[in-house]
């Protein structure tokens, strides 16, 4: 018997409060069923527990593979985006996973964790109450559009470190520079590839065994005997609680495995069996029908992101103040 969800697990916060800025640490329960032995905790980041020093910051850091940050949550909203790699961001209400042309706003006071698929560039733009007019009032994934990736490379070359700090000679430019970023993200669209969670313990069982074997192949019909509810009510709840239909659900997770697994080198064919198609052409078909473009033109996408290089300020000697 495959092991259930503990949704009894009791949990408990760490406080951090700073002023105005809040950082509370959520220990003990994970957020979803995917933490698996070879992760490894790393906690959030330094200065996203010191507090913003400004009303929009941006911060960027390096996570190594399975690099995992624990679940946490802050007075300021947050938008998580990996110039490099593929990230896993989860949060109460699903999961999702993060390509280079996508990102992820999380909202203040939403507990949220993320898990490096791959080395990953993250880049992470902070934005105090003041700042959040016009976003989404939940979590949501959005799309990163080829002139907002250079704008967040142009403002990633200017920070020297985790801690966001910026030579003064450039702080002015910079503040604008991030404003322009915040205005192209908030009238960025929206992209339906969230892995929203359900409620119910019978639909858990379902999607556990799912999240455990994207392959799998059983219908709801096959599934009312083992969890002891109709097809037509597991249909229903299903629809109700996540949004979308048994089909589309495991048709979601099976892109979200596929966008995993085509990052880390893995050919079509391979992943189209993988996740239990007959054929590289079924799973193409599907890939299109949610993502827009076929698995190879993605790849080739993934290999060509804009590159720039901002020489005038690698040719400054940049002065860094040490945080204490």
């Amino acid at each position: 018997m495959r092991k259930r969800l503990e949704n009894t697990k009791r949990s408990f916060d760490i406080k951090i409060t700073l002023g105005d800025n809040t950082l509370s640490q959520v220990t003990d329960t994970p957020l979803s069923q995917q933490h698996i032995t070879q992760h490894t905790q790393v906690a959030p980041s330094r200065l996203a527990a010191a507090g913003l020093s400004a009303s929009i910051m941006l911060l960027k850091r390096t996570l190594m593979p399975y690099e995992h940050v624990q679940r946490h949550r802050h007075s300021w909203g947050q938008v998580i985006y990996a110039s490099q790699g593929v990230l896993s961001v989860i949060t109460p209400a699903g999961r999702y996973i993060v390509p280079p042309e996508q990102a992820v706003w999380v909202p203040p006071f939403v507990d949220h964790e993320v898990i490096a698929l791959g080395q990953v560039q993250l880049s992470s733009l902070y934005l105090d109450d003041t700042q959040i007019g016009g976003f989404p009032p939940d979590c949501t994934c959005l799309s990163v559009k080829p002139v907002l990736q250079l704008l967040l490379q142009e403002a990633n070359a200017l920070m020297k470190s985790e801690a966001g700090l910026i030579d003064p000679d450039f702080k002015d430019s910079v503040m604008r520079l991030l404003m322009v970023i915040r205005d192209f993200i908030v009238l960025a669209p929206k992209v339906a590839l969230d892995l929203p969670y359900p409620r119910d313990k019978k639909l858990l069982r379902i999607t556990e065994a799912l999240l455990a074997d994207p392959s799998e192949q059983r219908t709801l019909v096959d599934w009312q005997r083992e969890v002891g509810a109709s097809a037509r009510t597991l249909a229903r709840l299903f629809k109700q609680q996540t949004g979308l239909s048994y089909s589309q659900w495991l048709q979601r997770l099976r892109l979200q495995v596929a966008i995993q697994m085509l990052s880390r080198g893995e050919s079509v064919l391979t992943t189209a069996l993988s996740l239990g198609y007959a054929s590289g052409s079924a799973f193409g078909y599907m890939f299109r029908q949610l993502m827009g473009v076929a698995p190879s033109q993605y790849l080739l996408a993934q290999n060509t992101l804009p590159k720039i290089q901002c020489q005038k300020y690698k040719d400054k000697q940049l002065q860094i103040k040490v945080m204490s």
